[in-house]
């Protein structure tokens, strides 16, 4: 299993004033359109976790591995609150959940520093504030940033017509949300032989290339979203929430077929989710652009039976369940 990274809170932060930030991790079912404003689905996991602790210094200090992706961050909050220099802190990284693999890692990362910075120095930012300026997310799918705040399932959706840029900083709104049952788990496999992934450049020249849903393919993944998944999530209907997951990841992933080759991205995660299908697991599908493909189990026995004799090029990344809870947050004076 591909572990998060974790360090001791207590014998790493030192002494001081210290805040520190935890969140989860992000599957995401896939997107409305290709096209602003997006929208999507998604729900935040348990695990893997980030985990971020700010502290006290004399200057600015992160860790090396991280400076290219925790010092712009900094630098617009220096810019943020007008001041010469960057916040006297100390930022350390405890846990992060594994980079792409559909997880959202990204979106948690920076959204747990650019917070916790803010808290530690006393800045006020508002949330779309601290999302779209300071951590710089938000700029296609929200379901990540709303689930950081509010976990559970998210439906999130803007209000102008596709094609149409929102307001400037405004994040699209959670049409619904739901918590669900904490018997359930979701398995996130990845195949071991996946050879490419999708981000940064990459993903914007894929957008690029890609054609608007067609009136049709958005009016029916919006009626899965609306009658279908949302309402099952809410009762605890298991089989309906897995069925109408699976139907509407799929069509989704059509939207993207010109430039993953399908709805699913290659032909590693294909044969990943030929074999869930194999099995009999009702609610499969990819998440994000992948390599991560989870799969619904009603119980940790139902999983831990579906999960038999997994094929040996395939990784099992967590068995988790979702958080129906936001990042939590704790601030010390002493440690």
């Amino acid at each position: 299993m591909n572990a998060s990274r974790t360090i001791d809170f207590q014998s790493s932060a030192g002494g001081g004033f210290a805040v520190r930030v935890c969140t989860g991790s992000r599957l995401h079912f896939g997107l409305l359109d290709t096209v602003r404003p997006f929208g999507g689905v998604g729900v935040m996991l348990n695990a893997p976790s980030t985990e971020v602790v700010v502290s006290t210094a004399d200057s600015f200090r992160c860790p090396d591995d991280y400076q290219d992706r925790i010092g712009p961050i900094a630098e617009r909050i220096r810019q943020f609150s007008g001041a010469e220099k960057l916040p006297s802190c100390r930022v350390q990284v405890l846990r992060t959940a594994p980079t792409h693999c559909g997880l959202g890692s990204g979106t948690q990362l920076a959204l747990a520093v650019a917070e916790s910075i803010c808290l530690h120095q006393a800045l006020q930012a508002e949330q779309k504030t601290i999302a779209n300026t300071l951590a710089s997310r938000g700029q296609r799918s929200v379901v990540g940033t709303h689930g950081y705040w509010q976990g559970g399932m998210i439906y999130e959706a803007g209000d102008c017509k596709a094609g149409e840029k929102s307001m400037e900083g405004n994040l699209n709104a959670v049409q619904q949300g739901a918590r669900l049952p904490e018997a359930w788990r979701v398995a996130v496999l990845r195949p071991l032989d996946h050879d490419f992934t999708v981000s940064g450049k990459q993903e914007r020249e894929n957008f690029l290339r890609l054609k608007p849903a067609s009136k049709k393919v958005g009016h029916e993944l919006r009626r899965l979203a609306i009658n279908e998944i949302m309402p099952a999530a809410k009762l605890g209907q298991f089989n309906a929430f897995s069925d109408a997951t699976r139907v509407y990841n799929e069509l989704s992933g059509s939207l993207f077929a010109s430039v993953q080759g399908g709805s699913y991205n290659g032909k590693a995660v294909t044969r990943v989710i030929e074999w869930l299908s194999d099995r009999g697991v009702l609610g499969h599908g990819q998440s994000s652009w992948g390599p991560g493909v989870f799969a619904w189990f009603e119980s940790q026995d139902a999983a831990e039976a579906g999960l038999a004799s997994m094929p040996d090029n395939v990784e099992l990344v967590t068995l988790a369940s979702a958080r129906n809870e936001p990042r939590a947050v704790q601030i010390k004076s002493k440690i």
